[in-house]
């Protein structure tokens, strides 16, 4: 793992999916974007510019706002999304001088994930 997070490919992002009480996948592509492909499962959506504020807030505003509890900066893993892989490096080099500890970059995106995941 590198100093800041940890790619992860197509199998690693099913694997962190299915572990959702230990897991969020934050897809930090646009709205209109998501609004024009869909979403991945169990995924919120924090535009990347957005995040650092986002990140910041409250755990009770955090989770009035995405619906989902705030993730612990220790404990629980972050998976970053979005179309290709470069955002959500972005957003694990925010989240990381954020402290958070389980950061992880889905490389393939968006598009990997529609053609992997029909």
């Amino acid at each position: 793992m590198s100093a800041a997070y940890e790619n992860v490919d197509y199998d690693g992002l099913l694997a962190k999916i299915d572990r959702r009480e230990k897991s969020l996948v934050i897809d930090v592509r646009e709205r209109h974007e998501i609004a024009a492909t869909g979403s991945l499962p169990n995924s919120i959506n924090i535009p990347l510019g957005e995040l650092k504020n986002d990140l910041n807030l409250p755990d009770e505003a955090f989770e009035e706002k995405h619906k989902v509890r705030k993730p612990d900066k220790e404990n629980d893993e972050i998976v970053f999304s979005c179309m290709r892989g470069n955002r959500s490096r972005q957003a694990a080099d925010i989240a990381f001088e954020q402290d958070y500890k389980k950061l992880f970059n889905y490389m393939g995106g968006w598009v990997e994930w529609s053609i992997k995941h029909p």
